[in-house]
């Protein structure tokens, strides 16, 4: 986390803000929103998001720098697993203060509750998201069970949507109390630290996450081989990926019925990633197995999920 050289003004405010939660709390919905633009990718289906995504908001006097995390469920023995709910964790730990997402339509469950036993006491603000999905009298009824919390443990809490809007700019009025006096973390412009690699590969297991069903989503992941520009004066970009999968059936349920389905994710990546990056893609997917991939660290590295430098055992 490089300091810029820009200093702060007298009085600016600026920290590190975790985002996390079980999965599919919303977590990622409201870092898009917070940003005015899409940081991370965001579909119905749990774990959608499997490492740390930093996004940078600035406020007024402020400058607001959030950590959107992986869901934190039972890992299992499975690598890949075990490195998402470490990195929530870990991201939670270094953070100036978490938000921590609960659905409205369920409250404050048990699980929850286990989780937030692990967080660091009154730097945590409960965020109920989702108030849109459910009657407001019900939504007071679950705020006031989850008043308990904020006995030392939960500093605020704060009922959103961050699908519209609702109640989104309050919260983010309010982080700047929360975060110390310091200086701009990241130059104005900024939005997030992400290699282009990790979002062109975030992209495409997006559209690849929506067009699968059932289980098959969380046994495939992304990876960039090539992503370089043409000699000018060609403004096309040359792009190269390769989508893992860990059994040859389900290389056929993604590829589809004469490759039609393959053709669909990139046509939906290849719209996508034009408009983010400004130029013409010719893109080449392909699919391989690879039946140890969700294990291996080394391929978990190159996808970005882990660092060789850490102890992952």
């Amino acid at each position: 986390m490089s300091i810029s050289p820009e200093g702060p003004a007298e009085g600016f405010r600026s920290g590190y803000i975790a985002l996390a939660g079980r999965p599919n709390t919303g977590k990622s919905t409201f870092l898009n929103r917070a940003l005015g633009r899409k940081a991370a990718i965001v579909t119905p289906k749990a774990q959608t998001t499997r490492g740390r995504i930093l996004g940078v908001c600035e406020r007024q006097g402020a400058q607001l720098v959030f950590l959107d995390t992986p869901g934190i469920h039972n890992p299992g023995r499975v690598l890949l697993n075990q490195v998402m709910v470490r990195t929530a964790y870990d991201t939670c730990r270094d953070a100036d203060v978490t938000l921590y997402f609960v659905e409205a339509t369920t409250g404050v469950t048990d699980e929850d509750r286990e989780i937030l036993a692990n967080l660091k006491e009154g730097r945590v603000i409960l965020v109920f998201n989702k108030v849109d999905r459910i009657p407001n009298d019900r939504l007071m009824a679950r705020l006031a069970a989850a008043s308990s919390l904020t006995q030392g443990q939960i500093a605020e809490v704060v009922p959103i949507s961050a699908l519209n809007g609702r109640n989104v700019e309050r919260l983010l009025d309010l982080l700047p109390g929360f975060l110390p006096e310091g200086p701009r973390y990241y130059p104005t412009g900024q939005w997030t630290d992400q290699p282009e690699n990790f979002l062109i590969a975030e992209v495409i297991r997006e559209k690849l996450f929506m067009q699968l069903r059932q289980e098959l989503p969380y046994a495939l992941a992304v990876q960039v081989v090539t992503w370089e520009q043409r000699p000018p004066p060609s403004e096309v970009r040359d792009l190269e990926a390769h989508i893992l999968v860990t059994r040859e059936s389900q290389k056929g349920i993604v590829i589809g019925h004469r490759g039609e389905g393959l053709k669909r994710v990139g046509a939906q990546a290849r719209q996508e990633l034009e408009a983010l990056f400004g130029a013409p893609i010719f893109m080449r997917l392909q699919v391989r197995v690879d039946k140890e991939w969700s294990d291996n660290q080394r391929t978990l590295a190159d996808l970005g999920y882990v660092d060789l430098d850490e102890d992952h055992g």
